[in-house]
Parts: C-alpha cells; sequence; structure tokens
C-alpha cells in the first residue's frame, strides 16, 4: 500500500511534466508541431519561424507558451498545489488557516523581483491568495471567477489522508471548505470533493463498476445549484458529464473527447480525466499509453495528465517507466509527503 501512496504523488507530478510543454493545445497544434506527439517527458520550447522569431499565432488560434521556461521533470500548479495540500495536513490535519497560510508561503516563494509571480498558479487562485494577503480571512477569500479545475486537482492528498485516517466524512467537508479557500464555483467546489472521494476508493480496492457508481453518489450530493452570482459558463455541469462516463464507459477517446471537452472549465477537465482513467481502471500495463494519450488529447493536459496519474498510481503502484520517476524534480520531497500521509494515520505500520 505504501507503493501505491507513493505511485499516486509521483503520478500526478508525472502527468503534469508530459502535459507542460503543450498546456492549452488543442490536439492538432501539438500534432503539428510535435512529430507523432508527446512520447516522454521534453523540455518546455517556443515554436520559431524561418527566422527564428516566436511565433505567436497560427491557424488553431494565439499559442500561449506556460511551460516555455520548464526543463523535463518540472512540474506547474498542479503538483505544486497537491504538495501544499499534502504537508498541511500533515503539518495540522483539518486546519483551513494552516491551509490558506501555506497557499501564501508558496505564492510568494514563487513571486519575482518585479513583483509578477510564477508557479503557473492560475487566475481565480491568484486572485484569492492576493486577498489573504490583503488580510481576508480564508472563509471570505474565495474568489467567483470561472469554473477553475485546482480544487479538483489539488485535493488527491485529501483523499489519501482520508483513507490512512479513516476520516472519511470529515474529509469530504474539509475538501469543500479548502477548495473555498480560492474558489466559489459549486462545480469547483464539488470536482475536489470528487476527486478527494475517487483517490480514497481506488485506494480502498473497489472495482471499477464501484468507482463510477461513487463518484456519481458523491457528485450528486455535492454539486450544488449555480445561482445569478455566476455568469460564466453556465451550460455546463459535473453531474450530466459523469453521467455519460458510466453510461459510455467503453467509448474511445474521440467519443469522449466530443462529448466532454477537455478545456480548463472543471466541468470539461475533470470529467475527461476520470475517463480516461476508468478506462485503464484495469490495465497496469498501459499506464504510459493512458498518460501520453491523454497529453496528446490537448486542452489543460497537464491538468488532466496529472489527474490520470495520479489515479493510476493509487490503483496499480509503481507502474510508471523508471526514467520518467528518476526525471520528477524534487522527487524526494513527494516522497516525503506520500510516506508522511501513509504513516500519518496509524492503520499501517511504519
Amino acid at each position: 500500500m505504501k507503493e501505491k501512496y507513493r505511485a499516486a504523488l509521483l503520478g500526478c507530478a508525472i502527468g503534469d511534466t508530459l502535459g507542460m510543454p503543450v498546456e492549452t493545445w488543442p490536439r492538432e497544434r501539438i500534432m503539428k508541431y510535435i512529430l507523432g506527439g508527446i512520447k516522454e517527458p521534453i523540455d518546455g520550447f517556443f515554436v520559431r519561424n524561418a527566422s527564428g522569431e516566436i511565433v505567436r499565432e497560427d491557424e488553431f488560434g494565439k499559442i500561449k507558451y506556460f511551460g516555455a521556461d520548464l526543463k523535463k521533470g518540472e512540474w506547474t500548479d498542479d503538483t505544486l498545489l497537491t504538495l501544499i495540500v499534502a504537508e498541511s495536513l500533515l503539518e495540522s490535519g483539518f486546519d483551513i488557516n494552516i491551509m490558506a497560510r501555506n497557499h501564501v508561503k508558496a505564492y510568494e516563494a514563487y513571486r519575482k523581483t518585479d513583483g509578477s509571480v510564477g508557479g503557473g498558479f492560475g487566475g481565480t487562485t491568484r486572485e484569492a491568495i492576493e486577498k489573504l494577503i490583503a488580510g481576508e480571512r480564508p472563509e471570505n477569500s474565495g474568489v467567483i471567477g470561472g469554473p477553475g479545475n485546482a480544487p479538483g486537482m489539488k485535493m488527491t492528498s485529501v483523499g489519501m489522508y482520508m483513507h490512512t485516517t479513516g476520516k472519511y466524512d470529515e474529509g469530504l467537508d474539509f475538501a469543500y471548505k479548502a477548495g473555498k479557500i480560492t474558489h466559489l464555483d459549486p462545480r469547483s467546489l464539488a470536482s475536489g470533493v470528487v476527486q478527494s472521494h475517487a483517490v480514497y476508493s481506488v485506494l480502498d480496492g473497489n472495482n471499477r463498476n464501484e468507482f463510477l457508481q461513487g463518484i456519481i453518489e458523491i457528485c450528486k450530493k455535492w454539486e450544488k445549484p449555480l445561482n445569478d452570482q455566476f455568469t460564466w459558463h453556465k451550460s455546463g455541469d459535473l453531474l450530466s458529464r459523469i453521467n455519460w462516463i458510466v453510461e459510455n464507459r467503453n467509448a474511445n477517446v474521440v467519443e469522449a473527447y466530443t462529448n466532454l471537452g477537455n478545456s480548463s472549465a472543471v466541468y470539461k477537465s475533470y470529467p475527461f480525466a476520470l475517463f480516461m482513467f476508468q478506462k485503464y481502471y484495469d490495465a497496469p500495463d498501459a499506464v504510459k499509453e493512458a498518460l501520453l494519450e491523454t497529453v496528446n488529447y490537448g486542452g489543460d493536459c497537464d491538468t488532466t495528465a496529472s489527474i490520470v496519474g495520479t489515479l493510476l498510481g493509487a490503483r496499480h503502484g509503481q507502474v510508471f517507466p523508471q526514467i520518467w520517476i528518476e526525471c520528477i524534480k524534487e522527487r524526494e520531497r513527494i516522497i516525503r509527503a506520500s510516506d508522511g500521509l501513509f504513516q500519518i494515520g496509524g492503520k499501517y505500520e511504519r
């Protein structure tokens, strides 16, 4: 079981670094500029024309280079925020104040001399942390913003903590409250609770059908209706897309991409990640294929691949290519956090 805890957090970082160079790119752009698509962790890069100038726009639209300055094995906010949650839980359990403080500390550590902040923090997360810095309480720091997917990708650690301590109901409630430190969109908050349950469910040994039925029930309970405050992206929800996964669990990836989407809107990216994971639920020998397929479908692929990597690790253990594991930045920190979560509940021998 200790191996699965390690593999969950390492899988998060592996998926993150695989998707980092092409974050937000459509599949067509990935295939145009990377022959055959991503096949292994690579350095971030800029696309350049024959004159050596950076290409800012192509036939698919404007090109964003979120990971251009990063090297293979380095990761973005997906892994960073997951570690912040893990380390906060290890420090003080379900403590919202410590969680908020550690978000601020990590954010300040990435602040540059010109005042800008690196680390890949999303806009909603940045705005909320700036409110915390200005003195706002964590109970009131959340931002309406858009339906971001940060809660869904960082609450992995809560699911691990729930599993080792047995604090299941308390953990779901904490995942919701911790999500509200940065986000207020009901779909964003529900994704954090669903992810906590998903990790718990996988570690607890549930089969594919039990896993899918469980996330449906959790989503029904925790995804609150939108009200008039939420004027952005009112056309989508988590539950309908998760229902689609359950009803079409054996669909191909093209069908999943068409029906679910995979942009940074949480009601698209999070269900797409769940689909990709459940597709390989009983295929430990195809973990590499699962991650590369997720990344090469583009969209918010550092996030979708980090979620898929997390769940595959929790399900199958250390089945990632060793060369991928060895390239991960701050691997010792990741292992220290996973081992801490494994041991803290006293459920397992040290």
